[in-house]
């Protein structure tokens, strides 16, 4: 047989380290709903490295419902660059696309949320997986906000391509 690809080598494999790197890319505090960009980058270039049945799962518990927003928006952003740069060099498939693909019942709820900064990164995810974003405002999820949460004063939407000028 060829090498075991699935388990554990002689380094430790807690997910400990794992872990660790997720929770320093999405911090609850900080003024953006993004990872910090060298930070981020410097994950894009060893992701393919690390091992996507440990860095998932963390992912996955970020995006929780009773997690703040802000941590929920950046592991979206996280997942994003699992699902660009994750696959190892040779690999027929990216790992990481497979697993989020396998979970995307839980990712696409947030394609409908309320906040743009967790809505557009689950759209982009969810498009990378070529899972259809489901369209809202026909059936409400039985987690919907009250409509009370609706912003004072219309905010302009910068990414809706559908408005004429």
């Amino acid at each position: 047989g060829g090498p075991n690809i699935g388990g554990g080598g002689t380094a430790v494999q807690d997910g400990s380290y794992e872990r660790q790197l997720i929770l320093e890319l999405c911090p609850p505090g900080g003024m953006k709903a993004e990872p910090p960009p060298d930070k981020l980058n410097q994950f894009a270039r060893s992701v393919a490295n690390l091992n996507p049945d440990l860095v998932c799962p963390v992912l996955l518990d970020c995006l929780e419902e009773g997690q703040p927003w802000i941590i929920r928006a950046k592991a979206l952003c996280v997942i994003e660059t699992c699902m660009k740069h994750g696959q190892k060099p040779g690999a027929t498939s990216n790992a990481y696309t497979d697993f989020f693909h396998a979970c995307s019942g839980e990712i696409a709820p947030l394609a409908n949320h309320s906040r743009t900064q967790i809505r557009d990164p689950a759209k982009r995810v969810l498009s990378l997986m070529g899972v259809a974003t489901p369209v809202s405002g026909f059936a409400p999820p039985p987690t919907a906000a009250p409509p009370a949460v609706a912003p004072p004063a219309p905010v302009p939407n910068l990414l809706d391509f559908d408005d004429t000028p």
